[in-house]
């Protein structure tokens, strides 16, 4: 999931401003209420749609997958049961909980998790999530739906033989299957809602038909959502908060002074010029924890001057990452020159070729191929940063900038925007480099590798048919071993590309009340408000 739509988060094409609508209830008192910053606005609150890791707090709590995940990110049992893996590891059977209902007290049935995934897939619905089940696990027939050659829903490998039984058949073995069953990725569809409404459904208040442990209650853009315990929910009885507020809070230095005065429980992020003074004055408060939050540099292969490997190349290696982060950005991101390691310890894939060299040699490389490229003193490159106006983000665009000035010459400048301006700026393709950002869904290296096939992400207009096949010879390995060191293998074709300039794994930052409980470290940022209680 990206941050930016994740998510990254991309093809959000349902404004929320544009088709919310709120409920005239009175608002529920506070002390019934856990009270959430989420940063900018939702992306979308479509569930086969949103793919930004902000919302996916919101849909984790309104929908619940075949799996969800407990306070530290371990999958547990949600709308199933229990399930079971064929002994090719192609096919997972899984077996729902009698009695399953929607918030609305229809009976929930197998059949539409199917619709659900199929919804997902289908062109129209303009969803980037499709990728996860024909890139990141390999669903038989999902390629072909998401390519619009078939609507036959019968060709997809998910079905239903019965009301509680969902099979999913697979070409490839996919060890992280269960990681992707989340409620983030996977959502059942209530067709009569849907039917009725239209996408509308999921936004109205007076209209959402949800699954999960809470259901949509208010929805005031550019100001907050508020759930509402599921009284239809299966496990009811253990939700202990009945009300949860998430609050747009978009700028991290009033969040805080929110936090401060009582408005918030947990915050979203914290200003990072307060963060030491902050864990010196309520240390138990400041909650820090590695991730799978990945900073990149996308480079637009569009642009004339971008298409030359040279120049990305060059821009790249003239980036001091310990510099950046330790001393201008100071948000305790780690610093890298790599893609998809760093997240899971057995994974030890490549770094960029010039990982040995030091940082004075990786300049002098860059001056050497920034001249190559055609550019110098009397013909310095132009460049656009687009950013978002949060303040890390802001930060480190700056900096990269005046690294590039300093080593380079280049002329940037950094183009910072509200979270879906910038967005959308992405699909305009009017851009030069694209401050970017994945958080990954579980810690292997397959969810950032898959996330780069051309298939899964046509956005970055990178065509490499000898990645895909890398890809597809590691999809067939069904040990992890194997499976990581084909992926390794395909992780350097990627890095040898210069399509991005990887830059850092970014910890999450939250400050969390001491009367809340059940906030958990989690690696890809799982924090289900069903576990959580208010003391």
């Amino acid at each position: 999931m990206r941050l930016k739509t994740p998510f990254t988060f991309r093809g959000l094409l349902l404004a929320a401003g544009l088709m919310a609508a709120t409920l005239l209830a009175a608002p529920a008192r506070a002390d019934d209420t856990l009270d959430r910053g989420i940063g900018s606005e939702w992306s979308s609150l479509d569930p086969h749609v949103n793919f930004d890791a902000a919302a996916g707090w919101i849909q984790s709590d309104v929908y619940e997958g075949l799996v969800t995940f407990d306070p530290t990110g371990k999958i547990i049992p949600g709308a199933a049961e229990s399930w079971e893996a064929s002994a090719d590891g192609k096919t997972y059977t899984f077996h729902l909980r009698d009695g399953l209902k929607w918030s609305n007290g229809d009976p929930l049935v197998a059949q539409e998790f199917v619709d659900g995934i199929y919804r997902t897939l289908n062109p129209a619905t303009a969803s980037e999530k499709g990728y996860y089940f024909y890139s990141t696990i390999k669903v038989t027939g999902a390629e072909a739906i998401a390519n619009g050659e078939t609507t036959d829903i019968a060709s997809l490998g998910v079905t239903a033989p019965d009301a509680r039984t969902v099979v999913i058949a697979m070409d490839t073995p996919a060890p992280h299957i269960l990681d992707l069953m989340g409620s983030f990725q996977v959502t059942p569809l209530h067709g009569p809602s849907f039917a009725a409404n239209g996408a509308a459904g999921f936004i109205d208040p007076a209209k959402v038909v949800s699954n999960g442990a809470y259901v949509i209650k208010e929805v005031v853009p550019q100001s907050h959502v508020l759930l509402e315990r599921n009284p239809n929910y299966w496990d009811a009885a253990n939700v202990k908060i009945p009300f949860v507020k998430y609050h747009v809070t978009e700028d991290v230095s009033t969040e805080l002074k929110r936090y401060q005065a009582g408005e918030l429980d947990v915050t979203y992020d914290i200003p990072l010029g307060q963060l030491e003074q902050l864990k010196a004055e309520i240390p138990d408060e400041v909650k820090t924890f590695a991730s799978t939050y990945l900073i990149y540099y996308s480079f637009n292969l569009s642009k004339p001057e971008l298409a030359n490997i040279d120049l990305r190349r060059a821009l790249s290696l003239a980036i001091d990452r310990e510099v950046l982060e330790g001393k201008i950005v100071k948000g305790e991101a780690v610093p890298k020159l790599n893609y998809a390691g760093g997240f899971d310890p057995e994974y030890h894939g490549p770094d960029i070729a010039e990982a040995a060299m030091t940082q004075a040699e990786r300049e002098a490389l860059a001056k050497e191929l920034y001249a190559k490229a055609g550019y110098g003193p009397d013909n310095p490159l132009k460049l656009s940063i687009a950013s978002t106006v949060a303040e890390i983000n802001t930060r480190r665009a700056q900096g990269i900038a005046l690294m590039w000035k300093k080593v380079l010459g280049v002329d940037a400048v950094v183009n910072a925007q509200e979270r879906k301006a910038w967005l959308d700026l992405f699909y305009t393709d009017d851009w030069d480099v694209f401050a970017d950002n994945l958080v990954g869904d579980f810690a292997g290296p397959e969810t950032f590798l898959s996330y780069m096939r051309p298939s899964a992400e046509p956005g970055y207009d990178w065509v490499k048919p000898e990645y895909d096949a890398a890809m597809d010879v590691a999809a067939t390995k069904p040990d992890k071993a194997s499976r990581y060191e084909a992926l390794a293998a395909a992780e350097k074709i990627l890095l040898d590309d210069y399509i991005f300039a990887p830059l850092a794994i970014e910890p999450y930052r939250h400050l969390v009340k001491p009367n809340v409980k059940g906030f958990e470290a989690s690696a890809a940022g799982y924090h289900n408000s069903q576990y959580m209680t208010l003391e």
